[in-house]
């Protein structure tokens, strides 16, 4: 029984380590990003094909660098829907939203910055910029709606963590309103595609973002750190 504790205990700590590790991550792979050239979903194709095989290389380092968010951030997920899954048929459902929504929203993030980015950094810049400008501005913009369908699907994810941390108290209140923001921001975002239909989905989605990490940065820490507080039962005889 004290082994099967002490397993236990340690699994939930590398859960949180995870959600740690996804917020790293996802920050290196945005820092990595601003370093290139400056483009945008707004410039022309023959402008991104152009920025885009120059600076391919970059990114291959923001496809390695989300291959770690997306695992991460899945490990983090299961760890918190067990925690914030409830017994009534209200937390239920909240609770498979958590699941399903933040699911799809790392399936989706995952596809744009690995699969997209990854083609175009290892084959398809190269080729875009020789042959068809098209194709890379096509796949550029496809990042933008890939992401901004994801953070629809985030919305719901955020929307419904956000109410079970209030109902449920197991994190501080003001968390839970923070998540419930980013969801709003992030539902609404869709209707701007991100950017690509109008600037201020690009707006709504960013600042949506940086609750969403802040949400995710926060609570795992506190828990990581109430998994630190917990007493040493292995002297223990069960």
């Amino acid at each position: 029984m004290v082994v099967a504790t002490r397993a236990s205990s340690t699994w939930k700590r590398y859960a949180w380590i995870a959600g740690i590790l996804y917020v790293i991550a996802l920050v290196a792979e945005t820092v990595v990003g601003l370093l290139g050239g400056s483009v945008s979903q707004n410039d022309s194709a023959a402008k991104i094909a152009s920025v885009l095989y120059d600076h391919r290389e970059r990114l291959l380092v923001i496809t390695y660098l989300s291959v770690v968010y997306a695992a991460m951030f899945l490990i983090y997920l299961g760890r918190l829907y067990d925690l914030l899954r409830g017994n009534t048929d209200r937390s239920r459902f909240l609770g498979s939203l958590v699941l399903a929504g933040g699911a799809l929203f790392i399936a989706l993030h995952a596809v744009s910055d690995i699969g997209i980015n990854g083609l175009l950094g290892a084959k398809l810049a190269s080729f875009g910029f020789q042959h068809d400008q098209g194709m890379s501005y096509t796949l550029y913009l496809l990042t933008y709606g890939l992401d901004s369908v994801g953070d629809v699907f985030g919305s719901l994810f955020a929307f419904a963590a956000g109410v079970l941390v209030i109902e449920h108290g197991v994190l501080p209140r003001w968390l839970g309103w923070v998540s419930i923001l980013a969801g709003i921001l992030f539902f609404l975002q869709g209707f701007g595609l991100g950017g690509v239909i109008a600037s201020f989905g690009l707006v709504l989605d960013l600042i949506g973002f940086v609750l969403f990490l802040i949400f995710v940065l926060v609570s795992s820490v506190i828990l990581l750190t109430r998994e630190n507080a917990l007493p040493d039962t292995s002297g223990e005889i069960k």
